[in-house]
């Protein structure tokens, strides 16, 4: 759970309004003699055949500017999927920079990372480093990583984050700085935000003289402001899109777009001075004890440092409660910015609230406050508690007996308490770890980025094996007949489940990242080359396979197989729900959501008896139960949330199931006829995974870091 946001007095922010009215000062008292130019580009989505037509020009046009560019930003997507043979033929796009003493640097993007099956080790080897900083001509560069394994959202791991607070303290406050990444911030409510923790890295940012954001992903040309920082996004190169081309001055920096297909043409994007006045700061924090059963809640802003430019009699504030409408603020006497709301309208659970305030020069500074609401109510559910470990988590957790197994991009797996949350045991592996904890007969067996699979006392966390694959591992095994089986790349492994001991390889046409499902003599599972195998759990052959979904992008590879009444089940990404007979591997029936606004393919299903619950990828987070027998649907519920990787988790009784939506709202329905019966808020972190549940109390796992047990109502509504 991350509560971000300065929580101060009204106090304090009565003697920072005193330190706020003294005179600004300049960043800089003097100039230091720059003057060089760069080229910031973006989206190239190489492919191995595809031409590289539009990258030549811009090199050939880099190679004859005068003044020539010192170097060349790459903020992302520079290949379509990841592949060797991309990196290749963009590589050979790019050689004559180097042989004009034009230095290349990049950022990778969601397609460098979601489908490739070396993960972010694919980029690294290709660039040396997903993050990184240099210096220039007395100018601070920042390369930043916002790629999520497998996903195409963005996100700020914790030990980038750590990284940056590191690199930042050595660099003085008047020292220009350019920050690259390759998804935006600063632009979108929190309900559909690219990078879900974008406020920890302006938190950061926040006291420096960052120059300019360059972004990439939306294939646009777009300028704003991030807290008064020029941002800006350039369209895609790949589509003869323009680029941005950067002169740096002693004391102006000169932002001009520039195009592939008109060779010298530049239009002005901006021209921002390099050493302004100290800009202005929001502070907003809580004017209250900030504890979870307040009736009212009570947010105090102000500015602080103002900058000297700004009339504080003509600026304006607002807040909003999660992704709400804006709602406008009171200033005081003492020039303080404050607002109460009442909390009963809000439902329990933790919240955000997003506080701007516009300037006289109409700049806007924004911060995001963390707020948690309960209630002493046996009708509400309540969090029994949360832990944060070291760093986001993408996978699955586990309840077995009275532990919680959960493992994260830490690089480690838990054991948690799971009455009280507290830490039993972890094992730390060398790489992140996206696979979720399957256990059978005390063991817990899980793989990890660092290419092993490892087999641990589920009591203790004690190693009993490992064994090396030769590639990162994201899938989740299945265990029968003594086999345990997990995708890799380009290979299905089956080991002695006791010993470790390889049993078969068999060879697969892509990598795999979703989970093996098992019945008592077959694994099925679906890779990223839209192929979906039974595989004899005793000699590695395959039993049969089918292509499943158009295009490589559809492949049954996100969504895993759920096996029931004689069929295995399984969703492609081009929005079709499969179902296959187990024997033949004949395709008995096929559907797609009944909603037009609504596809499968993310979530994975689950049967019961005969019936399948799967959710949607739609706005308003559809639960579709399907009967096997033909996948038309018995009931659908919405529970007004998108609804990303999560899939339905079923009460051991069957009587309801849990599922979350991917900003964090936990729903519990009814598993007869999909009623809602209880929701929580967890609040900002976006939600990849699927939560434990069993039947009275929720655990979930969030990129915010964070593990919750919610406990349901004591009396039902």
């Amino acid at each position: 759970m991350r509560f971000r946001g300065m929580d101060v007095s009204l106090g304090a922010l009565f003697v920072a309004v005193v330190f706020a009215l003294l005179p600004g000062r300049a960043l800089s008292q003097g100039l230091e003699k720059r003057d060089f130019v760069f080229l910031d580009i973006t989206d190239t989505h190489q492919t191995a055949e595809g031409s590289t037509k539009a990258l030549r020009d811009l090199v050939s046009q880099a190679i004859a500017m005068s003044p020539r560019p010192a170097f060349v930003i790459d903020t992302g997507d520079i290949t379509e999927s990841g592949r060797p043979e991309e990196y290749a033929a963009f590589k050979v796009a790019i050689a004559p920079l180097a042989d004009a003493g034009i230095r290349f640097y990049a950022v990778p993007g969601n397609h460098d990372v979601r489908w490739c099956p070396l993960g972010k080790e694919g980029f690294e080897q290709q660039f040396g480093k997903l993050y990184q900083s240099f210096d220039y001509e007395g100018v601070h560069f920042i390369l930043l990583d916002t790629t999520v394994l497998l996903e195409h959202w963005g996100h700020f791991d914790q030990s980038e984050l750590d990284w940056l607070a590191r690199d930042l303290k050595h660099v003085r406050p008047e020292t220009p700085i350019f920050v690259f990444m390759h998804h935006w911030i600063g632009r979108d409510a929190p309900d559909v935000r690219m990078v879900d923790n974008e406020y920890d890295l302006i938190h950061l940012l926040n006291g420096h003289n960052v120059v300019a954001i360059f972004t990439g992903h939306g294939h646009q040309n777009l300028e704003w402001k991030t807290n008064g920082i020029e941002t800006l996004m350039v369209g895609a190169l790949y589509n003869g899109g323009p680029f941005c081309r950067v002169h740096v001055r002693s004391d102006l920096v000169t932002l001009e777009r520039g195009s592939s297909e008109k060779p010298g043409t530049f239009v002005t994007i901006a021209s921002l001075p390099i050493n302004p006045p100290r800009p202005s700061q929001l502070r907003a924090g809580w004017d209250d004890p900030d504890v979870p059963y307040l009736a009212r809640r009570r947010i105090a802003a102000l500015l602080d440092p103002r900058s000297p430019e700004d009339d504080p009699s003509k600026e304006s504030a607002e807040y909003r409660i999660d992704s709400g409408p804006y709602r406008p603020m009171e200033k005081d006497s003492r020039d303080i910015w404050h607002v109460v709301f009442p909390t009963a309208p809000i439902p329990v659970g933790v919240h955000s609230s997003d506080v701007r305030l516009t300037t006289s020069n109409k700049v806007t500074y924004s911060d995001e406050l963390i707020f948690e609401v309960e209630r002493d109510d046996a009708r509400e559910p309540s969090r029994e508690w949360a832990i944060n470990l070291g760093d986001a988590i993408q996978s699955s957790p586990l309840l077995y007996g009275d532990t919680l197994f959960v493992s994260s991009l830490d690089h480690k797996v838990y054991a948690l308490n799971a009455k009280t949350g507290k830490i039993r045991w972890s094992f730390a592996t060398k790489g992140a770890v996206l696979s979720s904890p399957v256990i059978s007969d005390g063991i817990l067996y899980i793989g990890s980025t660092d290419h092993y699979f490892y087999a641990l006392d589920a009591h203790t966390g004690k190693l009993l094996w490992h064994f090396d694959s030769g590639d990162p591992i994201f899938s989740t095994a299945g265990i029968t007949s003594g086999v345990v089986c997990f995708g890799g790349n380009k290979k299905i492994f089956g080991l002695n489940a006791r010993t470790g001991k390889l049993l078969w390889t068999t060879p697969a046409n892509g990598f795999f990242q979703s989970r093996v499902a098992a019945d008592d003599t077959t694994f099925y599972m679906g890779d990223w080359a839209n192929t979906f195998y039974a595989i004899d759990a005793k000699t590695g052959t395959p039993r049969w396979e089918d292509h499943v979904g158009r295009l490589f992008y559809f492949s049954p590879a996100i969504s895993a197989p759920a096996l029931g009444d004689g069929k295995v089940y399984v969703c492609s990404d081009d929005g079709v729900l499969h179902a296959f007979d187990t024997s033949s591997g004949k395709e008995v029936w096929e559907v797609h959501a009944p909603n037009g606004d609504d596809v499968f393919g993310y979530s994975s299903p689950t049967v019961l008896g005969v019936t399948i619950f799967v959710a949607g990828l739609g706005p308003k987070g559809n639960v579709y139960a399907l009967s096997t027998a033909n996948g038309q649907p018995i009931w659908v519920s919405a529970i007004g949330q998108t609804i990303y990787d999560s899939s339905p988790s079923l009460a051991p009784d069957g009587h309801s199931l849990a599922i979350m939506g991917v900003r964090g709202h936990v729903a519990v329905l009814d598993a007869s006829d999909g009623k809602p019966l209880w929701s929580y808020e967890l609040g900002p972190g976006n939600i990849f995974s699927t939560p434990a549940y069993d039947g009275k109390t929720v655990y979930t796992t969030t990129m915010a870091d964070d593990v919750q047990a919610i406990a349901a109502p004591s009396v039902m509504k």
